[in-house]
């Protein structure tokens, strides 16, 4: 019983925003310059996408995965969320250099990791793969406190390695990546102006 509402819910939904984006179409008065907007064509996409009817998929997954997809059209709907995503979008190249480097660092500490404990800790370094899983594992303070001790029964002065690392990857560089993506979030409108610049072109 409850299924049949939420059916006709769902109907309801996906031809409101099919009509919501046929509206904008017509608005725009030219295709070219509808889809020059990158979230257009995000809501054109989704639309799309819930046009698929879902009770002939075959597939449980595929169905599923389609449910999923429809929510992602509140994104747009909402500008508080448009903002947000916009943001992220602009912090990546700044992210992408404290990424690099951090992987830099990781690498460099890998290898003294599998150069000096390899031996003494095989599972964890090993080699430079399994050391630098080892040292994500660290950066996230995943029992980490574990992992040092293995080898600090060897090397007693080995907490200076895992400690610096700590300091460097994830305290300075993962707060300097939060930091980026704050400076961009409160670097351009916030979030109360952009809703309240939507609304004021709306009327």
């Amino acid at each position: 019983e409850y299924t049949i509402y939420l059916d006709l819910f769902d109907y309801a939904i996906t031809l409101f925003f099919l009509i919501e984006i046929i509206i904008r179409i017509i608005s725009e008065r030219s295709l070219k310059k509808f889809f020059s907007d990158g979230w257009n064509v995000f809501d054109f996409l989704i639309v799309t996408i819930s046009l698929v009817p879902i009770n002939n998929v075959e597939s449980v997954f595929v169905a599923r995965l389609l449910r999923i997809i429809r929510v992602l059209r509140i994104i747009t709907v909402v500008p508080a969320f448009r903002h947000i995503i916009d943001s992220l979008i602009k912090t990546i190249p700044r992210v992408g250099f404290i990424a690099l480097l951090m992987f830099i660092f990781m690498y460099v500490w890998g290898a003294i990791g599998t150069m000096f404990f390899g031996k003494v800790d095989p599972e964890n370094w090993g080699n430079i793969g399994l050391a630098l899983i080892t040292l994500v594992q660290v950066a996230t303070y995943d029992d980490w406190a574990a992992i040092m001790g293995q080898v600090t029964e060897v090397y007693p002065f080995a907490w200076i390695f895992f400690v610096s690392f700590i300091i460097i990857n994830a305290v300075i560089l993962l707060n300097m990546v939060i930091g980026v993506i704050v400076d961009v979030m409160t670097g351009g409108s916030g979030i109360d102006d952009l809703i309240k610049a939507e609304e004021d072109a709306k009327d």
